[in-house]
């Protein structure tokens, strides 16, 4: 969870080490804590000076407070226990903080990108969703190997000290097995970050010329590997589930769970209907172009 406090944490070190430093120091620390809180409100009067702003850019003034409320508790971590929490808890309090300036700086940008966005055209808007699918295809895939890869270290390195006793043959492949069983967590991700990668190519093309000759290829694909995926997720959790009952007599841990994806099932779902509703606009285009 260290990276939930990143970077307020280590600029609270910075300005507690800088303040320490002597009366010079000292100065340098207030002068950039004071700088550093007042972004907020420099952000709202320049967005206000070029009659830019929005309703949603109120949420500054709270931003603002949170970041003074926030760097002061990290430069000062001994009294997140006294006034934030009734019982000391190590400073655990940061991960609260950390949280409060990260859900104000997400809601403020995601309300204003859909105020910016409500009343814009076609045009406009398709840029935006099209970095918006590059973030979120970053964050997916950052949080399906993070969650799965130290899962899979920590379950083998406690399968081994549980089972200490046992035969190389058994340990082996009961830590093939935890493999496969992270594989098959990951395929309805991995199905997901294929699909949204490939949907992004399709908006790049589909910006220049919606029914164009560089789209359409795209949602060929889209239209195949959907349902390919989709049939993949599926397979791969019976399978798992079936493959571990037939070796059932060599494994030294089993996971009896019944994994079933629901959200990304929809997802691949969603996007295979949706290259059904455009491949068929395009055929109604061109039986209407013939016409005319």
């Amino acid at each position: 969870m260290q990276y939930i406090t990143f970077p307020w944490e280590q600029v609270g070190r910075w300005l507690r080490s800088l303040s320490l430093s002597g009366s010079t120091g000292n100065t340098a620390a207030w002068i950039f804590y004071l700088c550093a809180g007042a972004l907020p409100l420099a952000l709202m009067l320049f967005l206000r000076t070029r009659q830019q702003a929005e309703k949603c850019d109120w949420l500054l003034l709270l931003l603002s407070a949170a970041l003074y409320t926030g760097l002061w508790f990290f430069a000062n971590p001994s009294y997140m226990d006294v006034y934030l929490t009734p019982i000391p808890t190590g400073g655990l309090a940061k991960y609260t903080l950390a949280a409060v300036i990260y859900s104000l700086l997400l809601t403020w940008g995601l309300l204003r990108f859909m105020a910016r966005h409500g009343q814009a055209d076609f045009h406009r808007l398709l840029p935006g969703l099209r970095y918006l699918l590059y973030l979120y295809i970053l964050v997916l895939a950052a949080q399906s190997f993070l969650l799965c890869g130290p899962e899979l270290i920590t379950a083998c390195r406690e399968l081994k000290e549980h089972n200490s006793g046992a035969s190389d043959f058994l340990l082996t492949v009961s830590i093939l097995f935890l493999a496969l069983g992270t594989v098959a967590e990951l395929i309805p991700w991995l199905s997901e970050l294929v699909l949204l990668a490939m949907g992004t190519c399709f908006l790049l093309y589909f910006e220049k010329e919606a029914f164009g000759p560089g789209a359409y290829p795209w949602l060929q694909r889209l239209k195949l590997w959907s349902g390919r995926l989709l049939i993949l997720i599926l397979l791969s959790n019976v399978g798992f589930s079936i493959l571990q009952l037939l070796c059932s007599r060599f494994l030294l841990s089993t996971s009896h769970t019944i994994v079933f994806p629901l959200s990304k099932i929809i997802i691949v779902s969603g996007i295979r209907i949706l290259s059904f509703f455009y491949l068929e606009s395009k055929r109604l285009k061109e039986d209407n172009d013939m016409f005319i």
